[in-house]
């Protein structure tokens, strides 16, 4: 039976890992031009305010915000970074379920994204991402009507990244429960579509969808281009110290597993082709297989204890020891977003400010 998450000391491990990889090692930063986003939010029910944005179509961040009625871009600045914090706690409680190869999964890409591109709703994704693989690989969880649920606030979120996610986890799932899940996945897929569409119509959206953007001049070219050349660095990106995971499998298992993996491997790459947001897609469509695949390693009862020591050392110290090769326009080896507010400076603002009165 799973411990609560209260009572593991592997989350509270966790907890500690995270802050440290997003605060010291990859250094949280804000998305470019994140005053445009906030600008939206606060026009964003006014039809005569032009919104052709394509970050318009993932709402989370603008509508909250609109709702909330936040103006400052101090206030929204931090609204932003607390909602990071708050996911990434609810991701360390769901991934509880992997014991204590939970942490194996702090060590994945995902976090080098989150951590890059504060701003985008990316976190939130992969929240759900979790809570789907979660519900899918565990056999003794039900396929019910969670899925379409789950499902549908992805789609919501992003639905080029659903769209994805949805081909990955059935590739990875269970064949006995392929039907059911194709059945569930697409009608909350479509669900969540249809109500993003309705969204964008009543706030009179008028920019491009993510579908159309694909087949803009030279944005199809230069994606497939950029990725050819940088495949290495692509792989190493998405999914940084899980790899060695990624290569104990394939000289271990049987061909149909490594069919499997290899598979997802390839139609994440195709997907990522399909934008200019590399690594960043990567990193968040492969998490399915890196889930799949932490569950297979803590199921798999390696009788030499110490090559399983060493793989888990390579996940880990890589991590530590390597710089990324984040792509985004270029091979980035530090965050690509360096023009918007710092949030540590804001951070010294904001204490400075409140023990003015205090502080000789």
């Amino acid at each position: 039976m799973e411990k609560p998450f209260f009572k593991s000391q592997t989350f509270y491990l966790n907890l500690l890992i995270s802050q440290l990889l997003i605060h010291i090692v990859y250094k949280l930063t804000y998305i470019d031009f994140i005053e445009n986003h906030l600008e939206i939010s606060k026009n964003l029910f006014d039809s005569n305010f032009i919104k052709n944005q394509f970050f318009i179509e993932s709402p989370f961040y603008i509508l909250i915000s609109n709702i909330l009625k936040v103006t400052n871009i101090d206030i929204f600045l931090i609204f932003i970074y607390l909602t990071t914090q708050i996911f990434l706690l609810l991701i360390l409680i769901n991934i509880n379920f992997l014991g204590n190869y939970s942490t194996i999964f702090l060590f994945s890409g995902w976090l080098v994204t989150v951590s890059w591109f504060m701003g985008y709703v990316d976190i939130i994704s992969v929240f759900l991402i979790i809570i789907l693989s979660k519900q899918i690989f565990q056999e003794n969880k039900q396929l019910d009507l969670k899925i379409i649920f789950y499902f549908a606030l992805l789609s919501l979120n992003h639905y080029g990244i659903a769209i994805f996610v949805f081909i990955n986890l059935l590739l990875l799932s269970d064949k006995k429960r392929n039907k059911e899940l194709f059945k569930y996945s697409l009608i909350g897929i479509t669900v969540g579509y249809l109500f993003i569409n309705i969204y964008l119509n009543f706030i009179s959206f008028s920019g491009r969808s993510r579908i159309r953007f694909i087949f803009n001049d030279g944005i199809l070219r230069n994606s497939i281009d950029f990725v050819s050349n940088n495949l290495l660095e692509l792989f190493w990106s998405g999914l940084l110290g899980t790899i060695f995971i990624l290569l104990y499998f394939v000289f271990t298992s049987e061909r149909q597993e490594i069919i499997k993996y290899l598979s997802v491997v390839i139609v994440s790459v195709f997907a990522t082709s399909l934008g200019l947001d590399t690594s960043r897609i990567f990193s968040i469509i492969i998490l399915p297989l890196v889930i799949k695949m932490i569950i297979d390693f803590k199921n798999q009862k390696i009788q030499n204890t110490t090559i399983e020591r060493i793989i888990i050392l390579l996940v880990v110290g890589v991590t530590f020891l390597f710089q990324e090769q984040y792509i985004y326009g270029k091979v980035n080896l530090v965050s690509p977003n360096q023009i918007s507010p710092n949030l540590y400076d804001l951070i010294t603002k904001l204490v400075n400010s409140l023990f003015s009165n205090i502080w000789v």
